[in-house]
């Protein structure tokens, strides 16, 4: 047998033991690993510091005011909130014996992050897109892994 053929067992083996060829849920739990940092990050700049992010990422859109402290606590706690859950989920993920918790976890979580994000459009469009970017990514990734376990392609 030539130097670049090789059997598929051989290929299955070497596939097996590269860590990002375990599957989209290692990826996603990466994934939810930033989201929780960027849940964190944006969480707590916007209960300390809103005042740096006026403008830059916190945008009135109804009405062009500053939405109220009161408001941005609120939506600070429940972003935090929201990074502990991506974390939860990146650890469930990230387990070989607790992964299909995790794909649940992963997309419940994704869902409410989704919806997080439409809320946020109205004051915070940039900190929203992003968001959104990293849930559907999420989502796609689960439902990816998923649909390769039921095929039976998954390893």
């Amino acid at each position: 047998m030539g130097r670049g053929e090789e059997t598929e067992e051989e290929r299955r083996v070497a596939d097996g033991n590269s860590l990002l060829f375990k599957g989209p849920t290692v990826v996603a739990a990466l994934v939810c690993a930033v989201a929780a940092a960027f849940s964190y990050g944006v969480g707590i700049g916007i209960i300390f510091a809103p005042a740096y992010l006026q403008g830059i990422f916190l945008v009135d859109l109804s009405t062009g005011n500053a939405p109220s402290q009161g408001l941005l606590n609120i939506v600070g706690a429940v972003i935090v909130t929201l990074g502990l859950a991506y974390v939860i989920s990146a650890y469930l993920l990230w387990s070989e014996k607790h992964w299909i918790k995790g794909v649940y976890a992963g997309i419940v979580v994704s869902i409410v992050g989704m919806l997080e994000s439409g809320l946020d459009t109205t004051f915070a469009p940039g900190i929203a897109a992003a968001g959104m970017i990293l849930n559907v990514l999420i989502v796609t990734l689960l439902a990816t892994e998923t649909w390769e376990a039921r095929r039976g392609t998954a390893v």
